[in-house]
């Protein structure tokens, strides 16, 4: 199946790295443009990196690391210490001069999430393999097994009254994590679109949604769960599909419209639906919420898909609500901590430190109430909160709504 669809923008991603061998030219050549730049504006804004102080877990070093293969002066086995440590947040690629000048000019941007996915499934075809690799398997074996039970997958929607399956132009997609692991948010979700007077359905067992297939050499199994979610989305006559976890947003924008091309359909993040009925004054924000809220940007969302208005716009317009705004851009150099993928699993002390780093960050500033918009960084976030005894609120941005709203 791999051969049918394409998994990476760069041809040179598709040549598999071997043992005692060469990369591709023009892979040691995409890698040079990164090397030549020597400007390193990856490394302060890369959260990693803030931790660490190692060049070799940056964007610069990841490509440096790859040349040098090429220059015949390191091997393959060195790889899995280096590519592991990476977040695939996007920093790096929306700061790099890059991505800035060469992408305008030459069409050569930086693709550093990629290559770092390409990488590491090499290393697992190659045999080399990398730290942490038997806990990300787990991690993928456990979304398997969870998604052939419909019952506990689809348990969320229970009581809400909503329209599961079967053909409808306005379609919700929850995947298995935000099912399971935050049902509050998904459900506050549901109630929201509910409210708003919009005709919907939520999709019945969706597959897709484990990126950490992508990072062992399982980019077979993520296709098969794609094209089933595609598949099935057809079959529905969907025109609008409306996403809850930015990971599944990142997935159908970056990486589905890449393998099938435009899609059949339009796909919206929740908060801008959400704020778009707000507008439209199909829903209204009348309870007042007492907290003092600062707003972090989920990196799937602000770095990787340029959205970050809408969860603003509705803090902003909350009764009681003391929102303070951190500007977008600074926070390219935040993350949670959990990684879009494989990170917290292979670097669990290191993430641990970057989202007590966020926290604070939030504290310092006066807030009480983190809100998110992602249920990753809420899961994350929670478990940092709880070691660390800090005293701050996380709650999804479409919680606090669905409480203003009265649903």
């Amino acid at each position: 199946m791999t051969e049918q669809y394409r998994i990476y923008s760069k041809d040179a991603y598709h040549i598999p790295l071997n043992k005692g061998q060469k990369p591709p030219a023009e892979l040691a050549l995409d890698n040079y443009l990164t090397v030549a730049c020597r400007h390193k504006f990856c490394l302060e804004v890369c959260p990693v990196y803030q931790v660490t102080r190692n060049e070799a877990h940056t964007s610069y070093g990841f490509h440096t690391s790859l040349f040098s293969i090429w220059e015949g002066i390191g091997n393959i086995e060195e790889l899995g210490d280096t590519f592991t440590h990476c977040l695939q947040c996007g920093a790096c690629e929306v700061r790099c001069p890059n991505t800035l000048f060469m992408g305008d000019f030459y069409r050569v941007t930086l693709t550093t999430t990629e290559l770092v996915r390409k990488v590491r499934s090499d290393l697992v075809r190659a045999g080399v393999g990398f730290p942490g690799l038997d806990e990300v398997k787990k991690e993928v074996e456990s979304h398997l097994q969870a998604i052939s039970k419909r019952d506990d997958l689809m348990k969320w929607t229970e009581g809400l009254g909503v329209q599961v399956g079967g053909r409808c132009d306005l379609v919700l997609y929850v995947s298995r994590f935000t099912a399971t692991q935050a049902t509050e948010t998904a459900r506050a979700a549901a109630k929201l679109l509910k409210k708003a007077g919009l005709n919907f359905s939520v999709m019945d067992v969706p597959q897709a949604g484990i990126g950490e297939a992508l990072d062992i050499a399982r980019e077979d199994k993520f296709l098969e769960l794609a094209k089933k979610d595609m598949d099935k989305l057809r079959e529905m006559g969907t025109e609008m599909v409306v996403v809850v976890d930015p990971h599944d947003y990142f997935f159908f924008k970056r990486i589905f419209t890449r393998i099938f091309g435009e899609l059949p359909f339009k796909v919206v993040f929740i908060t801008d639906i959400l704020w778009q009925m707000m507008e439209e004054g199909r829903l209204v924000a009348q309870n007042e919420i007492h907290k003092r809220v600062i707003y972090h940007d989920p990196c799937t969302l602000n770095k990787l898909t340029n959205v970050w208005e809408s969860p603003r716009k509705i803090l902003s317009k909350i009764p009681g609500v003391q929102f303070t705004d951190e500007h977008h851009i600074d926070q390219w150099y935040y993350c949670c901590g959990n990684g879009v993928s494989t990170f917290k699993k292979v670097n669990p002390e290191i993430a641990f430190t970057i989202g007590q780093r966020r926290l604070r960050r939030a504290l310092d500033l006066g807030g009480k109430t983190l809100a998110l918009g992602c249920p990753h960084c809420w899961d994350h976030l929670t478990e940092v909160k709880t070691k660390s005894k800090l005293e701050i609120e996380l709650i999804n941005v479409i919680e606090i709504l669905a409480q203003s709203v009265g649903v």
